[in-house]
């Protein structure tokens, strides 16, 4: 191989790997954000009234 094609793949293998890069940064991005809107969601949904005694049994009898 020469030169220049040694140049071109290694700038081939750049704009690759900064484009992975990229993508994966919006994939993060976009995960926080739906996080986010879940957990808004959540506190949303609860009840505004605490009740202590729910949720600390379960009935497993079939």
């Amino acid at each position: 191989m020469d030169i220049a094609a040694l140049a071109t793949t290694a700038s081939q293998a750049r704009v690759n790997n900064q484009a992975s890069i990229l993508v994966m940064k919006k994939a993060m991005d976009t995960a926080s954000d739906q996080s986010q809107g879940l957990l808004a969601l959540m506190s949303t949904s609860a009840p505004s009234i605490s009740l202590p005694h729910l949720g600390n049994n379960i009935d497993i009898s079939v």
